[in-house]
């Protein structure tokens, strides 16, 4: 009786459409008439379980998303959509430039894109070297809908499912020939334009059926320069050369020179910028004291929004081979160009930059050279070539303007083939078999770069034209860098990367015997997943030659196989447990077990109490455990530096690890080179979270539905980078003094390496509460209308034992509010929708006047608060029925609004854009759209 009543108010509700609460993984079924109930009611499988069952309502919180509401967003990217629901949080997506590449991810919880698994119509998708999903790969023109468990469910599909999953159901039994079209642009800026054309083609008959898409989508670019939050970034590379050197060390000639240009600070360097000028006039005249003003504003040589062009292609099919055996097969292909630009290359030499800058000298015979003596940038070569003991490496900074911006050009391509069998024993028992083969390339072409051996040979004595060298002039200013030199010292760098995945499964679900209060459920399962994969850097980039990071290469694999057992046991007729095991076997870390129960208890026909206890894991990744060490160059502060930005002296006695650090030592980069290396024995991250709620679907208010679910998840031995900056800190402090064998310094206390290594060691605590309710009003003479609300409050977002919610973290936030409410018209041929969708105040303790003293201004309770905020999308529809076409008119960020910039000027930001792009809209303008879609 429950089950049965349940089951049509789930139909009733799924047709409110909008966001719902419950979720099919196949086409609604009634009864064939009014009647059904003296019929046998079709069984479905929900998402989150393996075992089919007459009612959607389960145990675990599932969101559902139809085609309509996709449509209705006016987004293109699936990925773009997901990232709007309350319950997301920030993950990558086509609005980094600066670390993106072109994908975007989905996050829950804001546990990582890596802790959520993707799958389509219930099977794995493929994923990247670290774990993500790329969701752009999946054609937007081929979903039905998508269904987002938020709950973990390790036990029931493996790997991944700690903080959910999200299941992309396609079309099926699809006739006809659809053509769709879509255009958009910011309507006050002219650009950020969007289009796509789809074609599908699909036919169902009596045995079989088949479904053929075609779909292009272009991106267009968003200039950083072109708004005005984030047209302004400084860099300490100037587009003049910068070089400090210690007077001392210079003929007398040279130290009255400097001297009669300035005066050196405490530790007796110079810190000189090149004059503005052209051409090869040089000279010790030709320099001047550096300024506060000496700085480069990079912003608007970057991408607000990254361009990106994508074609894909997908055909999946089905026959019945006989009553109780089908087979079923797929086939997707997606092609991706994508690009990020970057400001010229900052070249940066001398030790004080790191190995690989410490190898050029600057020769005393170079036509350009100044100085005409040798400036060595490693001070052993210095010693062995008859310096003193202490020698100190000159340091130099000049951003390369006249070698363009960089341009990192991605060619990415991915395909998944899956075919599989589909059978049925008798009435109670199926099974499925199923052969997933994926795989991913990228290959990045990347301009701009500087090769630093040819650097170092056309700053050398040797430099002529008669053996092929270019002298390079770095001692002029701006444009004494001729397109001759750009030439000889400039590279494209090709790398290339990819992923292959093998899955096998078996599934086999029914009914094992009865009880009072009906069948017991069983879902057996085997599994076995092979991945490997590869990164092959540039040449040069290995090598350290190349002025961008350096990058060794990738390559490894796994094997994981696994079985699981899932029950469904009524207890009695209003409550039913539902218990899950899964075991599993890893050839890189061993075996693994997870375990699952819910408890679904209906006091009342209306009313859904229910439950979960989960356990949870996530196996290392190809990159956690394979991948090369690799450069990075984070802006942070060195506590062991003794002056301030302004030279002020900061009493580091109380710091044992600052020992050898000489007095007067300040940071020579804000930017200051660090080492990320991966470990191959990481042993899987683990997890246990809990979900209590309720269902309420009042029979007194016919169309109307409550939902309220409270969530708890902590995930322990998280792999993570163990972190540069707790690495200086412990250090510096003494806390662990083997934190202090991560750190390489130089003679004159720069840190030149900083090696953060990945570990099993994080700990992630999150709970909040969701609620979500829809209504669906009487119909009345001015059309039928539906609204519903989706609300998702974080109670606590721990990070090793730190609350960061409510907190924003440069370029991601933390939200302790999120909600988005949808209001729905239809009338004939007309329909309408209105989005609101809200984020919370955030605060930042980052965030300080003096760029230099954030800790300072963090330890003081300084706060910087951002207010809430809303954007409105609307959109309108009319159905041409004669024509069979609709056209759709939306305006996406009705009132053009503003993110709050990060600071009263756009440079004091720790986010790329000086606002966070996972949070707020980019655009910042009305986004006009039009879709027109014709079926025949």
């Amino acid at each position: 009786m429950h089950k049965n009543n349940l089951l049509a108010k789930s139909v009733r509700f799924a047709l409110i459409g909008g966001v719902a609460a419950t979720a099919l993984n196949v086409p609604l079924v009634m009864a064939a008439d009014e009647a059904g109930a003296d019929k046998k009611v079709e069984r479905i499988e929900v998402t989150g379980s393996r075992i089919k069952r007459t009612d959607m309502e389960a145990a675990s919180p599932v969101l559902v998303m139809n085609r309509d509401e996709l449509e209705a967003t006016g987004m293109i990217s699936i990925g773009d959509i997901l990232q709007t629901i309350p319950a997301a949080g920030s993950a990558l997506n086509t609005a980094f430039n600066n670390g993106g590449d072109g994908s975007t991810n989905m996050d829950l919880r804001n546990l990582g894109a890596q802790r959520l698994l993707v799958l389509v119509n219930g099977k794995r998708w493929i994923s990247s070297l670290g774990s993500t999903v790329d969701l752009n790969t999946i054609p937007t023109s081929t979903i039905e809908r998508i269904e987002v468990l938020k709950d973990g469910a390790s036990a029931v599909y493996g790997s991944d499912a700690i903080a959910g999953v999200v299941n992309i159901i396609t079309r099926k039994n699809f006739e006809g020939v659809e053509v769709s079209v879509y255009g958009g642009q910011n309507a006050k800026y002219d650009d950020g334009r969007q289009y796509t054309a789809d074609f599908t083609v699909g036919s169902v008959s009596e045995k079989g059926g088949l479904l053929f898409n075609m779909a292009h989508v272009t991106q267009q670019p968003i200039w950083a320069g072109d708004r005005d939050i984030s047209d302004t970034g400084y860099s300490s590379t100037a587009d003049n050369t910068r070089i400090r050197v210690k007077g001392s060390q210079l003929n007398q000639a040279n130290q009255d020179a400097l001297a009669a240009i300035g005066k050196p600070n405490s530790s007796g360097i110079y810190d000189y910028m090149s004059k503005e000028g052209t051409g090869a006039n040089v000279g010790m005249d030709q320099f001047r004291p550096r300024t506060g003003s000496d700085v480069y504003n990079y912003a608007p040589d970057n991408y607000l929004s990254t361009p990106q062009n994508r074609n894909s292609f997908y055909v999946q099919g089905f026959y019945d081979i006989s009553d109780n055996l089908r087979v079923v097969s797929d086939f997707m292909m997606t092609n991706r160009k994508s690009s990020q630009e970057l400001a010229p290359m900052p070249l940066t030499l001398g030790a004080s930059f790191g190995a690989a800058a410490s190898r050029v000298d600057i020769g005393a015979n170079n036509i350009y050279n100044p100085f005409g003596e040798t400036l060595y940038g490693d001070s052993a070569r210095a010693v062995a070539n008859g310096k003193p003991a202490g020698y100190v490496p000159y340091a130099l900074q000049r951003r390369m303007v006249e070698a363009g911006s960089r341009q990192y050009n991605q060619n990415d391509t991915t395909y998944r083939a899956m075919v599989g069998l589909e059978g049925n024993i008798n009435d109670n028992w199926s099974w499925t078999a199923s052969y997933i083969y994926g795989q991913n390339n990228q290959d990045v072409l990347t301009t701009g770069l500087l090769n630093l051996t040819r650097i170092n040979q056309a700053l050398g004595d040797n430099c002529n034209a008669s053996n092929g060298c270019v002298a390079l002039n770095l001692f002029g200013g701006p444009g004494s860098v001729t397109q001759d030199m750009v030439d000889y010292i400039t590279f494209d760098s090709v790398s290339r990367s990819g992923l292959t995945m093998k899955d096998y499964t078996f599934n086999i679900a029914g009914d094992l015997f009865d009880l009072p209060a009906g069948p017991v459920g069983l879902a057996l399962g085997l599994e076995r997943r092979e991945e490997t994969g590869f990164d092959t850097p540039d040449p040069l980039t290995v090598t350290g030659e190349s002025s961008g990071n350096q990058r060794d290469a990738t390559s490894g694999g796994f094997r994981l196989d696994e079985a699981y057992a899932e029950l469904a046991i009524p207890v009695i007729e209003s409550l039913l447990i539902t218990p899950a095991i899964r075991v599993s076997d890893h050839d890189a870390y061993g075996n693994n077990t997870t375990g699952k129960v819910g408890a679904e208890f209906r006091p009342m026909d209306d009313m859904l109490l229910r439950g979960t206890w989960a356990q949870g894991y996530r196996a290392p990744s190809i990159s956690d455990l394979y991948a090369g060490s690799a450069d990075s160059y984070p802006t942070w502060n060195d506590p062991c530096n003794t002056r301030d930005s302004k030279g002020n002296v900061l009493n580091i006695s109380g710091l044992p690890g600052c020992a050898g650090v000489p007095d007067g030592y300040r940071q020579a980069n804000t930017q200051i080179r660090i080492s990320q290396v991966s470990s191959p024995d990481l042993k899987p991250e683990t997890s246990e979270s809990y979900t209590f709620g309720a269902v309420y679907n009042p029979s007194w208010l016919e169309g109307a539905e409550f939902t309220v679910d409270y969530y708890n998840i902590k995930v322990e031995d998280a792999i993570g980078r163990y972190g540069h900056t707790i690495i200086a800190r412990e250090c510096a402090t003494g806390d662990k003094i083997s934190s202090c064998d991560k750190i390489d310094r130089d003679s004159l206390g720069n840190i030149v390496d900083l090696r953060n290594f990945l570990q099993n060691a994080g700990t992630y605590e999150v709970e909040g509460i969701d609620f979500f309710t829809a209504y669906r009003f009487p119909e009345t003479s001015f059309g039928s209308f539906k609204t519903s609300l989706d609300l998702a409050y974080v109670l606590g977002n721990e990070f090793d034992g730190e609350d960061r919610a409510g907190i924003q973290y440069g370029d991601g936030g933390f939200p302790e509010l999120k909600g988005s409410l949808n209001i729905d018209w239809a009338m004939g041929d007309w329909d309408a929708h209105w989005k609101m969708r809200y984020v919370g105040e955030l605060t930042s303790d980052f965030y300080a006047n003096d760029p230099d003293n954030y800790d300072f201004y963090k330890d003081n309770g300084y706060r910087e608060t951002f207010s809430a905020y809303m954007v409105h999308n609307v959109s309108v529809g009319y159905n041409i029925e004669d024509y069979n076409t609709k056209i759709s008119l939306g305006i996406n960020n009705l009132f053009a609004k503003e993110p709050q910039a990060e600071g009263p000027t756009n440079n004091e930001a720790l986010s790329s854009n000086n606002f966070s792009v996972t949070e707020y809209d980019v655009n910042m303008d009305r986004f006009i759209y039009l879709r027109a879609t014709t079926k025949f």
